[in-house]
């Protein structure tokens, strides 16, 4: 039974208690940024290189290196080993690397190569004798960084990026964040005030880097929206005023949502993934059992089992949360992040051919223009002479800076093939049909139909 919140009781029968929550007025989560924001600089400078005839996978020795650092007791006197701290190597060399058993240079090929331009991630690395000998986390063998080729140093590797993990013990705070234009990516852009940009490069957080998980839990692909609500919920803020319960089952496929308060009930088809944040209008408790929560979003309903397993809640008020969290970040760039954990977008099945955007105005021919997988809806609309806005809100908005929620447009169809609507987009659009959507918060990954300025629109405001 939830003892923490105040809730008027309308329905008490069969041992049961429901609820129903009213959301005050929402807030503004995070501060605006300030200058000071620094930036990253590029990595090592390339040096040049010859190409040169390869030798055959499996041989003995490389006629083509110097005789350094082959092995002998000199060398393991000297030798240094340091962790792969999620560092990223690119390869270089015209030619590519072979692939080594042992780190050392005259060791024995695998029969594999890195190609030209490939990147790798790092188990461990090995100084010895002036090389640099690198173990590839997938298992596959040993690399070095330097070959010698006519007397002169030919650079095989250089630094692509590194993937690091921060500790935030009060939940994260002090950085202000943005996405991309395919809302793929969270980046670092900037930090709230100059002590907290002190801090944050302390613990080696840059402008620019990636977020790639929160905890053990990716947020690569998800929706800017929705990142930022599991951001928040690191330091116990809500994205609103109202009911907030965050998913927190030990594997990350989450709860399903069903169609009514019962455990047994029959499922949506949907489910709500370790992590997400949900808002909760409507509750059914259950004495000394399962507590049902209905989404605000009116999706259907789930369930509070922390009352029979209190160790091992799947949901958790935001307002119970201790603060505290991991943050994975990327520093390089976000195609090689992609490469580099085998990430694939819904739109990159689709080799590039564009979507149809139909387009329904009030007094016009429908029109169908052509939409990029991953597109913003908003940006591609104004690209192809569309008004989105209604009347004087065409001069007065907030060009797609998610703070005047005055890009209403009704999906017709295609809903499944835009971005899913965040906790913030839904509050501020309840007081609307399910089908009203602000444009500037969809991306675009298949064939849809939208009608624009729909008629009785009741604005909520910002998503920001």
């Amino acid at each position: 039974m939830v003892t923490t919140l105040s809730l008027a009781l309308v329905q008490k029968a069969k041992g049961r208690r429901r609820h129903v929550l009213e959301a005050g007025p929402r807030f503004a989560p995070e501060p605006p940024p300030k200058d000071g924001d620094m930036v990253i600089t590029g990595g090592p400078k390339q040096l040049a290189r010859r190409k040169v005839p390869r030798w055959a996978p499996d041989g003995g020795s490389d006629p083509l290196v110097a005789d350094r650092g082959r092995g002998g007791e000199l060398d393991v006197i000297s030798e240094e080993v340091y962790p792969g701290d999620g560092r990223c190597y690119r390869v270089v060399y015209d030619l590519g690397i072979g692939i080594r058993k042992e780190p050392n240079i005259g060791a024995k090929r695998t029969g594999e190569d890195l190609l030209p331009g490939e990147c790798f991630e790092i188990k461990k690395e090995i100084r010895r004798a002036g090389r640099r000998y690198f173990e590839l986390l997938d298992g596959r063998g040993w690399v070095f960084d330097w070959t010698e080729v006519d007397g002169e140093r030919v650079e095989l590797v250089e630094l692509a990026a590194q993937l690091y993990t921060v500790a935030f013990p009060d939940g994260v705070n002090g950085i202000a964040w943005s996405s991309d234009a395919t809302m793929r990516f969270s980046t670092v852009n900037g930090f709230t005030n100059e002590v907290e940009a002190t801090n944050l490069a302390q613990a080696g957080i840059r402008t620019g880097d990636v977020l790639v998980m929160i905890d053990q839990d990716p947020v690569v692909g998800m929706p800017f929206g929705q990142v930022l609500e599991r951001i928040w919920a690191t330091a116990g803020r809500q994205p609103g005023s109202g009911y907030f319960y965050k998913v927190t089952t030990e594997t990350p496929y989450g709860i399903g949502i069903r169609d009514e308060p019962d455990i047994n009930g029959p499922r949506t088809g949907e489910d709500l993934i370790r992590g997400a944040v949900f808002e909760v209008d409507e509750m059914v408790e259950v004495e000394d059992d399962i507590t049902y929560l209905h989404l605000a979003d009116q999706r259907g309903w789930v369930f509070d089992n922390s009352a029979k397993e209190p160790d091992n809640p799947c949901v958790i008020n935001l307002a119970e949360i201790e603060p505290g969290c991991t943050l994975t970040m990327w520093r390089g760039e976000v195609d090689e992040l992609a490469k580099t954990i085998g990430l694939r977008f819904k739109q990159d099945g689709n080799e590039g051919q564009p979507f149809t955007l139909t387009v329904l105005e009030e007094g016009e021919p429908i029109q169908r223009v052509p939409c990029a997988p991953g597109s913003n809806l908003r940006k591609t609309l104004l690209a192809n002479g569309f008004q989105v806005y209604q009347d004087l809100r065409s001069v007065f908005n907030c060009n797609a800076q998610q703070l005047c929620g005055t890009c209403v447009l009704d999906v017709m169809e295609g809903d499944d093939n835009l971005t899913v609507r965040s906790v913030n987009e839904a509050a501020v659009m309840s007081a609307n049909p399910p089908s009203f959507r602000l444009c500037c918060n969809i991306d675009v990954y298949g064939d849809i139909t939208v009608r624009l300025r729909p008629r009785g629109v009741k604005y909520g405001g910002g998503t920001s």
